[in-house]
């Protein structure tokens, strides 16, 4: 195992910034970032077809000088929701007839900035993810590179498709395959990153607090008891943090007990928290003996010491994806809630547990801390258990976090090709979309509930790489439902509706609806559109099975599940899956404009019925 220093040498001597994997990472932050634009149409540009699949694109701009700037790039517009696909063509300048590649995200966003609407401020941040994203991605692809040919050399495997579960989850470098600032981690410093990025592979221990009680907000389930649970985490060391709550005066009834990153402690608490500290308002009881890994959400760690233990999720506070990573208080009230009550919906389900076997990974006890200074917002100190995959797999069975699906491995072959080839292409798709798509539809149609599912938040349970079922995850703020129309309503009394305050600097961030299109387009924006189109994607240029083709098996899949169920005809008109347009979040433009509105795209839906035989109508009508 390679060792911190050697680890932090690769940055102190700048050998990645003069790499190809430093040049592939500038070209794929130009085209995410590209593609957003255009995709979600935030700026003016030109679109000219050349040729089938090979589509021109030239956005305008002024350079610093006052002269007239030109980028070109090409791609295409996709079957799926029309979302432009740049080929590996890198983006061109031209200015004064010198034409050259683009190399500078700042140089480009500045000198198309007048072609759309934007709030000053938040160009600048933007422009600084994207940096960071850059140096972040070129770091992690030349670290994985150096490893995988020390591996080779040594002689044993350093591919994924060998790993189990835990360690696929750390390895995953690809990060967001849309979002452009897909690693921007702000907060952390480069070395931080190598400290606590999944992609180094780092293990470290949490720092664990004594929070009093009066100033927390604390949730468990109700299979939960407390004194059980602290000692399934702790062990023997519990004992002896509330020894050092002894040493202290102060009494154990009076405290939580909760972990916290350890760079959060060094960066956040001691500096933001010292009058709290000092009033034994938190108390620090030491590091934990537990060895953690960081998931690829950074925020979410595995239990490596006992890996049946529960996975811990930090209010980490660092900015990713340009969003704020912590934990909002009505989210955490709302955790184990939220969960008990999906839970609940899918263990009386008899489709979902018999036919489907549909794992739900609950999140069973939540604890925010608020500080007696009124200007620090509640919500920075902050954790939630989440239950671990391992305890649900039967004899046989393994799992792959379902991001993992469509990686490319070290030596540059999908990690699902053995398993795809073995079970021929169109017979493991149509499995796999039976797998993944159907719990989703199932909660949708039988108990009006949308789940977040993009590809982080579902996990793929597979027996020799033929898929078996999915395991669901993220509960807090990653459903959406029309509080009157949801299955068991009256066990959902207690959730806390979005504050005005959390809503007016994130918008999309609620949970609760009033209308059925808002739940369908939920669902939409996170499975169909970019999941699933994610998965179209990689089989159409790995396995050459068109994306059109993709579409058409998935709604062969939704259409057998209606004609199964006529009885929830009427759900299947309230959430039409096949409308001719859907509407979906633009996730790149909410982050470049005012964000106390929603920023949405009207698309066209690749799920659409044109046949009025294959209509929810005409399927009631076949099966009755």
């Amino acid at each position: 195992m390679n060792t911190l220093l050697q680890k932090t040498s690769i940055v102190l001597d700048t050998e990645f910034l003069y790499s190809e994997d430093y040049v592939r990472a500038r070209r794929r932050v130009f085209k995410q970032l590209i593609q957003a634009l255009l995709y979600e149409n935030t700026i003016n540009f030109r679109e000219h077809a050349l040729a089938v699949k090979r589509t021109e694109f030239t956005i305008r701009g002024q350079s610093i000088s006052g002269g007239p700037v030109t980028y070109r790039c090409t791609g295409y517009r996709r079957a799926s929701f029309g979302r432009v696909e740049l080929s590996v063509d890198p983006v061109m300048r031209i200015c004064n007839d010198d034409i050259t590649e683009a190399l500078s995200i700042r140089e480009f966003l500045t000198e198309i900035s007048s072609s759309f609407t934007i709030v000053v401020e938040f160009l600048e941040r933007f422009i600084q993810e994207l940096e960071h994203t850059l140096v972040n991605d070129a770091l992690a692809s030349f670290y994985a590179s150096q490893q995988y040919l020390q591996s080779t050399a040594h002689g044993f495997s350093k591919l994924m498709r060998h790993m189990a579960y835990d360690d696929i989850e750390s390895n995953l470098i690809k990060a967001h395959p849309y979002h452009p600032c897909y690693k921007s981690r702000m907060g952390f410093d480069v070395i931080d990153n190598i400290h606590f990025g999944p992609e180094f592979l780092p293990e470290f221990k949490l720092i664990w607090l004594a929070v009093r009680k009066s100033n927390c907000l604390s949730v468990a389930s109700p299979s939960l008891i407390d004194g059980e649970f602290y000692q399934q985490q702790l062990g023997a060391q519990l004992a002896q943090f509330v020894a050092v709550l002894t040493t202290h005066h102060a009494n154990p009834d009076d405290y939580l007990l909760m972990p916290i990153h350890p760079w959060q402690w060094l960066n956040q608490l001691l500096p933001l928290y010292s009058a709290d500290i000092h009033a034994k308002n938190i108390i620090l009881l030491g590091e934990g003996n537990n060895a953690y890994r960081p998931q690829q959400s950074i925020r979410t760690l595995t239990n490596l010491t006992q890996p049946k233990n529960h996975y811990v999720k930090l209010a980490l506070n660092i900015v990713n994806t340009s969003t704020a990573r912590g934990l909002a208080e009505h989210t955490i009230a709302n955790a184990p809630v939220i969960s008990d009550w999906l839970y609940q919906l899918v263990a009386e389900d008899a489709y979902l547990v018999e036919n489907l076997k549909t794992i739900v990974l609950r999140e069973v006890k939540a604890i925010s801390f608020s500080s007696d200074a009124e200007a620090i917002a509640s919500g920075k100190i902050a954790c939630l258990w989440r239950e671990s995959i391992h305890p649900y797999l039967r004899d046989g069975e393994q799992a792959i976090p379902f991001s993992g699906l469509t990686e490319i491995d070290c030596d540059r072959r999908p990690i699902i090709e053995d398993w795809v080839v073995r079970y021929g292409v169109r017979e493991w798709l149509e499995q796999l979309l039976k797998v993944c798509t159907l719990p989703l539809i199932r909660l949708l149609y039988a108990h009006g509930v949308a789940m977040e599912s993009h590809a982080q938040n579902m996990i793929l349970i597979h027996k020799e790489g033929w898929p078996i079922r999915v395991a669901l995850k993220d509960f807090h703020d990653g459903v959406r439902f029309i509080p009157e129309q949801v299955t068991h309503r009256e066990r959902l009394s207690a959730i806390w509706t979005t504050p005005e305050q959390h809503l007016a600097t994130n918008s999309s961030s609620y949970i609760c609806a009033s209308e059925p299109e808002d739940v369908k387009n939920y669902l939409y924006s996170a499975f169909f559109s970019m999941n699933l189109s994610e998965v179209a994607l990689f089989f159409d240029l790995n396995f050459k099975l068109p994306e059109a083709v993709f579409w058409e098996l998935l709604v062969n899949c939704i259409i057998s599940y209606q004609r199964e169920f006529p009885e929830q005809q009427r759900q299947f008109e309230l959430f039409n899956l096949q409308s001719e347009h859907v509407i979906v979040e633009a996730h790149t433009k909410r982050r470049l404009q005012n964000e106390s509105s929603v920023r949405i795209n009207r698309l066209k839906n690749p799920l659409f019925i044109r046949s009025v035989s294959q209509s929810p109508s005409a399927v009631k009508e076949a099966t009755s």
